[in-house]
């Protein structure tokens, strides 16, 4: 079955499509110049505002927040929540946030379409699950051809983008996105369509995956996309990334690296700290006593702490895996001109 095409201009707003809304044939926007000329941390604080998606991205920043370190690199934030990847996506292409956590793969789109969208730090690789019911007959992921696939982000979304290649290269479905029928949703709702038999299976956030999996009693995974993907191609790039536009890293450069320090020092608390996580999983209401072990096995371990050329070169390597993948119509032809910068962090 062949699932139905998103309209073409919600894909130019979130920036799905490059070629189809314009921006696809042109010369891609010159990453702004950088290096260390200009690009000291400020001394006095400095308000910028920041895209964040519930899982991963929310808690880095609670976490930032709480524990000092944006204020410690004079930042003070303001954080816009968004309830999709979509949503922010087209925030980020709009420019309506100076820095936002996105999906590589509309960041990529974006800067094909000439928004100036420049990706300078990475946050996270996948650690995503396709649930089905536990009653259900579908018993592996090809099982799901002409079914009802539900996804939190849609179609745009870097975490469908790397369940297509581990459809297409471990489940034998050569195309997710037409060979099955996506049904975009938030995770809030996707259990409940799930549950109500409206979907066949669901590809849920980060939060929800550990949620799905302490309701092991509802639910059984039909595929964990970061073990699929590794056991098929070696190491996770970063899906999740920090990205901004080039005439704000141009003037805040500054800004930006001590945004990324904050981020550095904020990664490594979480990483090594149990108390983050117990709080964590009292703040999104998971009771279960396995959930703050549960989440910070999903989530902790997946965090990237070091950006440099060597990531810059992987995150490519998965935007060139995507491509027939997911078709030069509806995404990139090549990697876009400057969409990596890795002069802005400061040099140990």
């Amino acid at each position: 079955m062949r699932s139905a095409r998103t309209p073409l201009a919600l894909l130019c707003l979130v920036g799905l499509t490059a070629a189809a809304c314009g921006g696809g044939d042109e010369e891609p926007a010159a990453a702004a110049g950088g290096g260390d000329a200009g690009c000291e941390e400020p001394t006095e604080p400095q308000t910028v505002t920041l895209g964040v998606n519930p899982g991963a991205q929310d808690l880095v920043t609670f976490v930032m927040e709480e524990q000092g370190f944006a204020q410690d690199h004079n930042l003070e934030l303001e954080v816009q929540s968004f309830q999709n990847p979509a949503a922010l996506h087209a925030a980020i292409g709009q420019q309506t946030v100076d820095i936002g956590f996105g999906g590589i793969t509309a960041m990529a789109v974006l800067r094909a379409q000439g928004r100036g969208t420049v990706v300078f730090d990475i946050l996270t690789s996948p650690s995503n699950i396709v649930f089905t019911r536990v009653d259900s007959d579908i018993q592996s992921l090809e099982d799901l051809e002409g079914r009802k696939l539900g996804s939190f982000g849609g179609r745009g979304s870097a975490t469908f983008a790397i369940t297509s290649i581990v459809a297409s290269e471990a489940y034998g479905i050569e195309s997710l996105g037409d060979d099955v029928e996506i049904i975009e949703a938030p995770d809030a709702a996707l259990f409940g369509l799930l549950d109500a038999g409206n979907i066949d299976a669901a590809l849920v956030g980060t939060t929800a995956t550990v949620q799905g999996l302490l309701a092991d009693d509802k639910y059984r995974p039909l595929t964990d996309i970061s073990e699929d993907y590794q056991s098929e191609f070696g190491a996770l790039p970063g899906h999740v990334t920090v990205a901004t536009y080039d005439e704000y890293a141009e003037a805040n450069c500054g800004t930006l690296r001590s945004f990324s320090a904050a981020l550095d020092e904020t990664v490594e608390y979480i990483q090594g700290n149990e108390q983050v996580w117990q709080d964590y999983a009292q703040d999104i209401e998971l009771t279960d006593p396995r959930a703050p072990e549960l989440l910070q096995e999903r989530v902790a371990t997946r965090y990237i702490q070091e950006w440099n050329q060597e990531q810059a070169d992987a995150e490519a390597e998965l935007i060139e895996m995507l491509i027939p993948v997911l078709g030069e119509a509806e995404f990139v032809s090549e990697v876009p001109e400057g969409l990596f910068r890795t002069d802005i962090q400061e040099e140990a």
